[in-house]
């Protein structure tokens, strides 16, 4: 889009005009750096990154007025290896000198307050935008079909649009298919990462919040370079998920996190159960139920150890499918997890039909529940239905000691988020699981 002068020199040029009023835009949990916003001499919003994330491969720009759907497309996008930075408008666009290349695609809506998409879509094309731009809206479908012909009468590229509501699933999977999955120079060929071992888990603690004890864990990837670096490797997935690799990576991070519990059972741990995402194509296939059992059975645990989590948008990809797969790990005695509730239009349904032994609650309404009595009374409520449900229920995104006594108060039975701690690799949370048992 070549919006701005590179990257280094307008952060400079903001250095030496004075500092910055820089806000941080939290990237996701497994991704190790931050976005910096800043406005410059001139007045323009400038977008930085650590010097380790410059590159604009997996970047995507959500230009949207509507704050929660903005907050919700950035938690889904992250998750799946994005960088995501939130605009509300034509103007913020138009200011955001943010890369010395394009972004990887862009999202934005019809509706934007005062202005709209067609704006977005005139000054894209007039800038020479050339990667993938997604339309969402509300407005029906002969209004969306005619923006989406203006935009492609401009020249812009409009692999997809999408009506409101829509599965944000959809969207990532989208995104993934238009840009293939691109690879930053200084990422090796993933396939070779995948069988070297060089993704690997890392355990985030889950604690009991009436007594503040680490009881479970969260299996998150990382990237351990040959240096001994360790890298989030969120920005890995798309990459995965275009080389149809999420079989060899979830087996991988199933018989590393088996191994882990193995090595702290037989070092006198008290056992702690971990939790593995679980992408759509892996919660719906019927043969990775026993694929999964086997590799467990190899590392003698047992499988209540291994709580595989999913959630509402992958539960919903295929639900005949998810549903005979996912009972058929909690018959074999595996635990069943709902990842992110509350942020997907029939969360309740999926609840109802899938066999799920915990909730967690998405970290959207978790973070906000101190300072908006709205966000509190729907946190509240979750932690009453699954209560009701006979089923734990664990808070996400806990990072003050306030909002986690907040969430005492409603009842919550356990908590994680970085006021707890971060990712560690399996020595480290062994000896976390030493110093709360004695």
């Amino acid at each position: 889009m070549g919006c701005g002068p590179p990257l280094l020199s307008v952060y400079s040029a903001c250095l030496f005009a004075g500092r910055p009023e820089c806000r941080k835009a939290t990237l996701p949990r497994d991704f190790g750096a931050r976005i910096f916003s800043a406005r410059d001499s001139g007045g323009r919003t400038v977008f930085m990154t650590t010097a380790q994330e410059q590159a604009a491969d997996n970047l995507v720009l959500v230009v949207d007025d509507d704050a929660d759907l903005s907050e919700l497309l950035r938690l889904r996008l992250e998750r799946d290896g994005f960088r995501v930075a939130t605009l509300a408008s034509v103007n913020d666009l138009a200011e955001c000198c943010c890369m010395e290349s394009d972004p990887a695609a862009i999202v934005m809506d019809l509706n934007l307050g005062a202005q709209d998409g067609l704006q977005a879509a005139e000054f894209l094309a007039g800038k020479g935008f050339k990667g993938p731009v997604f339309l969402i809206s509300g407005f029906d479908d002969r209004v969306i079909a005619a923006a989406r012909r203006h935009a492609e009468a401009l020249g812009l590229i409009l692999p997809a649009v999408f009506r409101k509501p829509f599965p944000l699933a959809d969207l990532s999977a989208a995104i993934v298919g238009a840009i293939g999955g691109r690879r930053p120079a200084d990422v090796p060929e993933i396939h070779a990462l995948l069988a070297s071992g060089s993704i690997r888990p890392y355990f985030q603690p889950v604690v009991d919040l009436a007594t503040g004890a680490v009881i479970a864990g969260e299996a998150l990837a990382r990237w351990v370079r040959p240096d001994g670096t360790v890298n989030g490797a969120g920005h890995l997935l798309p990459m995965i998920a275009a080389e149809n690799l999420w079989h060899a990576f979830t087996e991988g991070m199933l018989r590393d996190t088996a191994a882990a519990l193995r090595r702290w059972s037989m070092a006198g741990r008290a056992p702690c159960p971990v939790s593995i995402n679980l992408e759509a194509s892996i919660a719906t296939d019927p043969d990775f139920g026993p694929r999964a059992a086997a590799i467990v059975a190899e590392a003698e645990i047992a499988p209540s150890l291994i709580r595989f989590e999913i959630t509402e948008q992958t539960a919903m990809a295929d639900t005949a499918q998810a549903l005979r797969a996912l009972t058929w790990l909690r018959i074999k005695g595996f635990e069943l997890s709902i990842d992110d509730f509350g942020t997907g239009f029939s969360s309740l349904a999926v609840l109802h039909a899938m066999p799920f032994s915990e909730l967690k609650i998405d970290q959207s309404f978790v973070k906000r529940m101190t300072v908006d009595q709205d966000a509190r009374i729907i946190v509240k409520a979750m932690v009453d239905l699954a209560h009701n449900l006979n089923l734990a229920c664990v808070a996400e995104g806990v990072e003050t000691a306030a909002t986690a006594e907040a969430l005492r108060e409603i009842g919550c039975d356990r908590g994680q988020g970085y006021l707890f701690g971060g990712a560690v690799d399996a020595d480290r949370f062994a000896d976390l699981l030493q110093r709360h048992s004695a």
